[in-house]
């Protein structure tokens, strides 16, 4: 895939000048984890699955992961186990360089994670490792090591990790590699990937070197509603910038709070959830074992939160990645980028169903999350009517019915989840 660019209304990504909608499957760990063999064969498909992005931490994640057999480390690791951030070691970044090169090569754009937040002063992975914090020196030196490794590559900049941006001291030092990057490569783009709970501060949210926004929709059992509330706030944010749901709850990953782990039909609700609310640029997927690229076997980390992952050859067969690709295809076909919520189309009382629509109202989108009828307050007669099985990733035929005050969307005869889409 041709470079990405922001749209002319900064809604949504470009690329070679056609619009895209950005589905990138999340891969933390391959750099540190992934063997040569594996990372082909993975690549291979998820571009025949419809994903064109990659999601990728340039440095390894500390408080959850999986670790053992042969890890791959970008500094010179200490007696006591922890990195010298002053002694880089080429190789890794060499590697590195060759993985999201081939990634490219396949149509997969490279998302590089360029500071997790256990590496930045203030934030609450810091405090379990205080030791893998980098001085303001370090940073930037790290981050030329960066730009240098792939920037020909044009990748794009996700420059904070998993932050809740609530340390002033970590919000600059974001503020520090969002001007470095710009400044050496201005054409980048830019982003940070922030926690449920953050709420970026005015040094970040009114920064011009910041592209688009990024959320985390969360894994907590009782934060499912976080996926679409998050897409409307960060849509709301001055200046508008696109708005991209890259982290959904993981297919398998426990639900942390709650129990049993998350299945494909929540990951689809989720995902149609944060799309409906505002966040049309792009989405994330996540399968618990192939983000931690966790081979059976293999130590991991805060399995109480998340659970024990899966292999990453089971996990990547996860029927998740297909469904999303479904929703990234009806994207681009219906030209769905500038979806704003419509909750004033449905009736109170509507359960968990879905509405968004154009700002003329020529296209008018719904997702049911359980089998029923759907009132909308809205004359649908004369439209286009398009409707989709999301279970069997089939289409459906919508049958429609007058009520007074608009439109009645008759349940279809699956139980299944279900979009339906109505166009001028």
């Amino acid at each position: 895939m041709a470079e990405l660019a922001l749209s002319a209304d900064q809604r949504h990504f470009v690329s070679a000048g056609r619009p895209v909608f950005v589905l990138g499957d999340t891969v933390w760990a391959a750099f540190t984890r992934a063997h040569d063999q594996e990372w082909s064969e993975h690549l291979r498909v998820r571009a025949a699955q419809g994903f064109n992005a990659v999601y990728l931490s340039v440095l390894p994640i500390l408080h959850d992961r999986s670790t053992g057999d042969g890890e791959h480390w970008p500094f010179r690791l200490r007696p006591d186990g922890s990195q010298d951030f002053d002694a880089p070691d080429p190789r890794y970044f060499e590697r590195a360089r060759a993985m999201a090169a081939e990634a490219a090569a396949a149509g997969l754009v490279p998302h590089l994670v360029l500071l997790w937040c256990s590496y930045v002063p203030g934030s609450w992975a810091a405090e379990l490792a205080p030791e893998a914090v980098m001085t303001a020196e370090q940073t930037q030196a790290y981050t030329a090591l960066a730009l240098a490794t792939f920037g020909d590559l044009d990748p794009v900049w996700i420059v904070s990790g998993d932050d809740g941006f609530t340390s002033p001291e970590g919000a600059e030092r974001y503020r520090a590699a969002l001007r470095q990057l710009k400044r050496a490569a201005p054409g980048c783009l830019t982003t940070l990937h922030s926690s449920p709970d953050a709420v970026l501060p005015a040094a970040l949210t009114d920064n011009p070197d910041l592209d688009f926004h990024a959320y985390q929709g969360g894994h907590r059992h009782d934060q499912r509603d976080l996926a679409g509330q998050l897409a409307e706030r960060y849509a709301a944010l001055p200046p508008r910038r696109p708005v991209v749901h890259l982290e959904p709850c993981y297919e398998g990953h426990g639900r942390a709070g709650g129990q049993g782990r998350y299945q494909a039909r929540e990951v689809r609700t989720a995902s149609w959830s944060g799309l409906l609310h505002g966040a049309t640029a792009g989405l994330g997927y996540g399968a618990h074992g192939v983000w931690n690229w966790h081979r059976r076997g293999a130590r991991s980390g805060n399995t109480a939160f998340s659970g024990v992952p899966f292999d990453v050859e089971e996990a990547r067969r996860f029927r998740g990645a297909d469904d999303v690709a479904l929703l990234r295809r009806i994207v681009e076909e219906y030209g769905l980028y500038g979806l704003a919520p419509r909750p004033d189309l449905l009736p109170a009382g509507a359960g968990r169903s879905r509405v968004a629509a154009s700002p003329d109202l020529s296209v008018v989108a719904v997702h049911v999350p359980d089998p029923g009828p759907v009132d909308l307050a809205i004359d649908l007669s004369g439209r286009r009517a398009h409707a989709w099985s999301l279970e069997d990733r089939e289409r459906l035929r919508p049958r429609l019915s007058a009520v007074p005050g608009g439109t009645r969307v008759e349940q279809p005869a699956v139980l299944s989840d279900a979009v339906h889409l109505f166009t001028a």
